[in-house]
């Protein structure tokens, strides 16, 4: 059964979490952000953010979790993705999968937000999403400014407020002459207490307002977020977009056009293919590594893009264009067929790089994201083009999520290392230099595998190992709240000793 999106977003479905009374008081989630804003700025001072960034967003899921009305399955499944997607900051110490866990973690905390808007998962689309970064951007830059003006709303209301607060003020100013006399006469009886005071007045003079700092913009922050995590999201109803119902015609320029253009580019790589390194230096001077080197990036991006325009397509259309929404379908399988094709492409190039030059993380990571993208044309073909279009926003959501964790636990680094070993095996050429500077996820296999390098590669290999480890343990804190297993297992298990040295004469 369908349910109309209209209905669902007025009706007593959604608006069960927007009621007020259902919503935690303001002070709550103020006094939790306070506690979160103390938390994270003893957290995140470790260095790099990696086990402390992990437990204090751990916290931040917690507060939401538990201040909210009630956890439904949506925001609680919500909940625990953001919790568990900073994970891999733990169990990995390349740069690369580092940014790819933070853009997942700030994906998934904008979709939350969006969700506190009172929206569902299954209406994610290509149109919700970048309204799902903005919700997101204005809610944890201004949420919290109206949890102040609830929270200064519900004390002023109060009965024998204004007397308190009267008689705190009085309280204060007849407490600072004895406090201040009695402090004055213990500093100077005792030189311990007086040394030991001045050291708090000087910490707090020099690092006590940078702390109050960190702590108040962590706070800040935090409190937004859990406002809107929590279901009471602020401008929900901001750049809110109906489709316009267009007739085929109009949609139709766009998706022939890049038929035609993907069809005649895919022309000129069968020509490539067929003739070969001679047709590429007859007609354009190019070798084959040359050749190769130049777009396969662009090509992914390329095909992202198509992938968008068969998607907002399809949300252009009439509902009740029966015709032309079977033109749609046949278009768009002639679009997804092509882009599989430009994606075959870009993995050949990517393929004729390596047998020149080896493999890298760049190359790597542009080969996953071929396969995440192979993924996305899978689900529009099994939802949009199946006239399903409500689910494809979660499926792709699903996909990437798992193609994440799987990026994660492939460890790309040490696949790279493996790949180039054994290519060294063969006689081929070996970049001492860069694989020396990869993370502590590649340096495992380089032990394991140091053996099959020459002689000459393996002692250069040695000496760059040394060095370049030595200055980073030298520059690492060694906090624990910069603490990852890849990192730990280097100092604990290896201490460095790289085979290679001992070949040397």
């Amino acid at each position: 059964m369908i349910v109309d999106s209209a209905m669902c977003r007025n009706g007593p479905v959604r608006d069960f979490e927007r009621v007020g009374v259902m919503q935690p008081p303001a002070w709550k989630i103020l006094a939790s952000a306070a506690l979160l804003g103390v938390a994270g700025d003893y957290l995140l001072r470790g260095g790099t953010w990696r086990l402390g960034f992990v437990l204090w967003i751990a916290a931040i899921c917690i507060c939401a979790a538990t201040l909210g009305p009630r956890l439904t399955r949506e925001r609680a499944l919500l909940l625990l993705a953001i919790a568990l997607a900073p994970v891999g900051l733990v169990f990995r110490d390349a740069e690369m999968l580092y940014v790819i866990d933070m853009l997942s973690l700030l994906c998934i905390a904008a979709i939350t937000i969006w969700h506190g808007s009172g929206m569902r998962i299954g209406e994610l689309s290509i149109v919700e999403a970048p309204r799902a970064m903005f919700l997101a951007a204005i809610n944890t830059a201004g949420g919290a400014a109206g949890l102040l003006q609830q929270s200064g709303q519900h004390f002023s209301t109060e009965p024998s407020a204004q007397s308190q607060r009267r008689a705190l003020l009085i309280g204060c100013v007849l407490a600072v002459p004895p406090f201040a006399l009695v402090l004055k006469l213990l500093s100077v009886s005792d030189l311990v207490f007086d040394s030991m005071l001045n050291r708090f007045v000087a910490t707090v003079a020099f690092d006590g307002v940078r702390h109050l700092l960190v702590a108040a913009l962590v706070a800040w922050i935090a409190a937004g977020w859990v406002r809107a995590a929590v279901g009471d999201a602020v401008g929900g109803s901001l750049l809110k977009l109906r489709a316009p119902g267009l007739p085929f015609a109009t949609v139709a320029v766009a998706l022939y056009a890049l038929i035609a253009l993907l069809l005649l580019f895919l022309a000129t790589q069968a020509r490539v293919l067929f003739g070969g390194a001679e047709f590429l230096r007859v007609s354009e001077g190019l070798t084959v590594a040359n050749y190769a080197r130049d777009g396969f990036f662009r090509l992914v991006v390329a095909a992202v893009v198509v992938l968008g325009t068969l998607v907002m397509a399809e949300w252009l259309l009439m509902t009740d264009d029966a015709i032309g929404r079977r033109h749609y379908r046949v278009a768009g399988a002639i679009l997804l067929l092509l882009v599989v094709a430009l994606l075959v492409s870009s993995a050949v190039r990517i393929w004729l790089y390596v047998e020149q030059f080896g493999l890298s993380i760049d190359r790597t990571m542009a080969s996953a994201a071929i396969l995440w993208v192979l993924a996305a044309l899978l689900a529009c073909a099994v939802t949009t083009l199946r006239g399903r279009p409500s689910q494809f926003g979660p499926l792709v959501l699903c996909c990437t999520i798992g193609w994440v964790v799987i990026v994660n636990l492939a460890n790309p680094e040490a696949r790279v290392v493996n790949v180039n070993l054994s290519r060294a095996a063969r006689g081929l050429p070996f970049d001492v230099k860069y694989h020396a500077e990869l993370s502590a996820d590649a340096l495992p296999a380089l032990l394991r595998g140091v053996h099959r390098l020459s002689r000459g590669d393996c002692r250069r290999l040695g000496v760059e190992l040394t060095n370049a480890w030595r200055i980073r343990l030298a520059a690492d804190a060694h906090d624990w709240r910069s603490w990852n297993i890849p990192r730990s297992r280097l100092q604990e298990e290896l201490q460095l000793s790289i085979p290679c040295v001992d070949h040397a004469p």
